[in-house]
């Protein structure tokens, strides 16, 4: 295990271009707030989406098998009133203290429990009663490791989280006690919720300050909702303090900033870690993952598609193809169709990009893109173009958010050389 990186922010020495990173702030141990402009809403929902579901952590798998069992926990004994179903969902909602997660070798820990109430009084059952064995090969015992440095106390009731609780022993009855062993394993919230890294991942829309923007939204309001002339208002102060008390109340958080076209480009951020990682580097990480995500579909103009993605004439009048993707949803679906509807559909180079995601259920999402020539090369090399500029893009924020955030955050060799041939060898001029 490494140590938790200083909670600081570097400032960059020089900055060559503007960073979309704006009034990078930091309101807690655990918490950031940061502005990111000028983008688009497709790009900031992106990051936030890939945050909450494709960052990785660590927890005790907890989902029930096909012959009855849980994943990674195994109970051996369980008095509680709970499940063991219960229990084990219980447990896996753990936050477990790794900070390295992409480190992390499940096989090198196992977490242990054997708690038996003998007392006549109830007992709780925390994480803190864990025992932490890093294993040491066949021919050494394992080495207990304190469990505070997987289970951190609450700051205010020095407590580590409840698991459960023993009822005191009665008479001659036997003695309720629970049991279990359990494996920490990698995961990602797309998974399940327990593998979500932050308490909060959201963003609005900044507002925009210009006095006369917002007088002009507030006539606008007075005519159209509350039917007010707002010359009648001059002659009645009170009324109009009144209804600016009201529009400043809720109101007024729409009018935010926009671009040339109307749509909002600014975004206020708020993240906020559950405790184990460093919200700058969740941040950084999902700049990462965006990428790798992309990289994989940077080169599907010529050869076999990737295994996860097949492609068929497109079910409608147009002459165009569906890319079905499975293990993919909203996040590169809205991606990929704002970038070739802003870039190929305005230019007339496709003449339709648009995904769906045909069943929550069903993990797949379907992208569907026409072309004038009926080729499916034209629609391959559409694709193609989308994921390499996008990828590209969020090379550029990755960059940027490192100097601001003081988090390396570029990305991995492997990403960089794929997007370097397919920039060279096709579409983006370096």
């Amino acid at each position: 295990m490494s140590a938790r990186r200083p909670f600081k922010i570097t400032k960059p020495a020089v900055a060559q271009t503007e960073s979309v990173f704006k009034n990078l702030t930091q309101t807690s141990k655990t918490a950031i707030k940061f502005q990111l402009a000028p983008t688009d809403v497709a790009y900031a929902n992106v990051l936030r989406r890939v945050i909450l579901t494709e960052v990785e952590s660590v927890a005790f798998r907890s989902h029930i098998l096909e012959d009855g069992s849980t994943s990674d926990i195994k109970i051996t004994k369980n008095s509680t009133p709970m499940s063991n179903e219960m229990l084990a969902h219980r447990i896996g909602l753990l936050p477990i203290n790794i900070s390295n997660p992409l480190e992390w070798t499940s096989s090198e820990y196992s977490f242990k429990l054997n708690i038996v109430n003998d007392s006549p009084d109830s007992r709780d059952v925390v994480a803190a009663d864990i025992q932490v064995l890093k294993n040491r090969g066949p021919e050494e015992d394992p080495l207990p490791i304190p469990s505070g440095e997987f289970f951190y106390p609450d700051p205010i009731s020095k407590e580590t989280s409840l698991l459960a609780v023993l009822k005191g022993r009665v008479g001659t009855q036997e003695p309720e006690a629970l049991v279990f062993e359990a494996v920490a394993s990698v995961g990602i919230g797309r998974e399940n919720a327990q593998f979500i890294p932050v308490s909060q991942c959201s963003y609005s829309y900044t507002a925009d300050t210009d006095p006369e923007r917002r007088r002009d939204f507030f006539e606008k309001w007075l005519t159209a909702h509350k039917k007010v002339n707002v010359a009648d208002l001059e002659t009645n102060p009170n009324r109009k303090n009144e209804l600016e008390r009201e529009f400043n109340t809720m109101e007024v958080a729409r009018c935010f900033i926009v671009n040339e076209r109307g749509e909002p480009n600014s975004f206020d951020f708020t993240v906020e870690s559950i405790g184990v990682l460093d919200p700058f580097y969740i941040v950084a990480r999902a700049l990462q993952v965006i990428q790798a995500k992309l990289t994989a579909y940077v080169s599907i103009d010529s050869g076999d598609l990737p295994d996860n993605m097949k492609v068929r004439p497109a079910d409608a009048r147009m002459k165009g193809f569906d890319f079905v993707f499975t293990e993919e949803d909203h996040t590169l679906g809205n991606l990929l169709q704002c970038w070739m509807d802003s870039n190929l559909v305005d230019s007339g180079e496709i003449t339709y990009a648009g995904y769906k995601v045909p069943h929550p259920l069903k993990d797949e999402m379907v992208l569907r893109i026409g072309v004038d020539d009926g080729k499916e090369t034209s629609a391959r090399t559409a694709i193609s173009k989308a994921a390499i500029a996008c990828a590209d893009m969020f090379r550029r924020w990755s960059v940027q958010w490192a100097a601001v955030g003081g988090t390396a955050a570029a990305p991995p060799s492997t990403i960089r050389a794929a997007l370097n041939t397919a920039r060279q060898n096709r579409f983006v001029k370096t």
